[in-house]
């Protein structure tokens, strides 16, 4: 679909520098609902230039959480299309090419200065309070002297000559006009000196030739724009395209989230091995700069790309809550199927149910309700079947437990219990009704002591379900174990 008589093309291109971040996924996704919303194309484009930075599976861990995510590219590396290549690493020669045709046309020239000077410069800047900026030495070098300068296999950069009085504008999806002078930018390198193409000067190239159509990114990428703009001027494309900037992601300290906060679980990989759903974390990371549509907080990703709208993203910083992504988490499983519960819920089981495997799948349903994602399953199951509190312990905090009125409420359930000849939930949740009615105890003073004296435990899932799990003869023992401490 076009918006106009514009294709939309949107791309998410990381750098294989690290795993896949939330920011990264964010980004991936809102690129993904805003083509899918306009029945365009989403690509993903890896970018892998800074060679020193780049990490082994750093593609992979790129590719196979998009997947797992289901968002799902129309053309990148795996599946390419018609406007390839889909790698940086591939296009080296290209981005020189371009390089060399800026440096004929006078738009660009090269830099022999040095590291080490180009730092002293930085340095001094700095120490006198200016916004460190290259001083153009050499673009006032001469013919010869560049000459002269090759001719002795003189390292050199290539940088973008930004003119005076230049003022480069864009109005922004998110952020509506924006305008920056170039007297706030420097003279950006487009080639290093090891012939590598810079990000701003690959970036624009490589929009160009896979016809992007708006840029959809983070915050931080706001100083790369004014950059991107004068190259894109310079060779003459992108005129046309599109730029919006999604608001900033903090902590609960207000922070930018960073990475180094090994605290916060942060990436996708995380949540995929925790076993949150793919579906919930897309419902988060929507939320994560976008109001819930309908003031609906719990939806798939046919509900977020028939809901998005770039327009109503939010330009401040969204708060990466893991509280938060944990009740989205939960709700989403509340919606499963139970076979669709369990069987996603099986792979993350690693407790010993000893005498209950049995009933592994009643155990696992049991805690559809509460649980946020698959490896709680056995913090779950241990606390409720395998970690028994003492009655000493019970007797401190409920004096009502010695009570004579409480002892003949537990004797009179542990003669239903005796009674039961058909053992399963209806028959279980008969016999407590049944002690209702005789001792006409309800709520509170009729659960309560069942639960301490049946289960050993003060909290649980619905009682009925929990004594018919731990079996008949369980039960008669615990009961019995804890009346003698009475």
């Amino acid at each position: 679909m076009a918006i106009g008589n514009k294709i939309i093309r949107t791309r998410y291109a990381p750098s294989p520098t690290g795993l896949f971040h939330i920011g990264g996924a964010r980004t991936a996704l809102f690129n993904y609902l805003f083509a899918k919303k306009n029945n365009g194309d989403f690509i993903v484009r890896i970018e892998d230039t800074d060679l020193e930075r780049n990490v082994e599976g750093g593609i992979d861990s790129q590719l196979q959480n998009l997947k797992w995510l289901k968002i799902f590219p129309d053309e990148s590396i795996l599946n390419p299309g018609n406007y390839g290549p889909y790698i940086q690493s591939e296009k080296f020669s290209v981005y020189r090419d371009f390089a060399k045709k800026l440096i004929d046309e006078k738009k660009a020239y090269r830099c022999f200065c040095s590291p080490e000077k180009l730092e002293k410069e930085r340095e001094l800047a700095a120490k006198e309070g200016r916004t460190p900026k290259y001083n153009k030495t050499c673009l006032k070098l001469t013919d010869e002297e560049i000459k002269n300068k090759l001719d002795n296999e003189e390292s050199f950069s290539v940088r973008l000559e930004i003119k005076d009085d230049v003022v480069y504008e864009w109005d922004d999806l998110i952020r509506g006009k924006v305008a920056v002078p170039s007297s706030a930018l420097t003279d950006p390198v487009l080639l290093k000196s090891n012939g590598i193409a810079s990000y701003n000067f690959a970036v624009v190239i490589d929009d160009s030739d896979m016809n992007i159509s708006h840029v959809i990114r983070g915050e931080e990428h706001l100083s790369n724009t004014p950059y991107q703009i004068a190259i894109a001027n310079a060779l003459n494309v992108n005129k046309n395209i599109v730029y919006g900037h999604l608001s900033v992601i903090i902590d609960e300290t207000g922070k930018k989230l960073s990475k180094r906060n090994m605290e916060l679980k942060q990436f996708i990989e995380d949540y995929k091995n925790m076993g949150f759903t793919p579906e919930s974390i897309n419902n988060f990371m929507f939320l994560l700069g976008m109001a819930a549509p309908n003031n609906k907080e719990v939806f798939s990703l046919v509900d977020a790309i028939r809901n998005f709208d770039i327009n109503k993203a939010s330009k401040s910083p969204s708060t990466f809550d893991f509280k938060k992504m944990e009740w989205i988490s939960s709700e989403h499983f509340k919606l499963m199927s139970d076979s669709t519960f369990i069987s996603f819920t099986q792979p993350f089981l690693t407790v010993d149910l000893n005498y209950l495997q049995d009933k592994k799948n009643d155990i696992i349903l049991l805690f559809k309700n509460q649980i946020s994602y698959g490896k709680q399953i056995n913090e779950l199951i241990n606390k409720t079947f395998f970690t028994e509190e003492k009655m000493k312990d019970f007797k401190k905090k409920f004096e009502f437990l010695e009570e004579k009125e409480t002892i003949d409420l537990v004797h009179a359930f542990l003669k239903k219990i005796h009674e039961v000849q058909n053992w399963n939930i209806d028959t279980v949740a008969l016999a407590i009704d049944e002690v209702k009615k005789e001792t006409t105890k309800k709520g509170k003073e009729l659960f309560m002591p069942i639960r301490i004296f049946a289960t050993h435990n003060e909290h649980g899932p619905e009682l009925a379900k929990i004594i018919y799990i731990l079996g008949q003869h369980k039960v008669i023992e615990n009961i019995n174990s804890f009346l003698k401490e009475v």
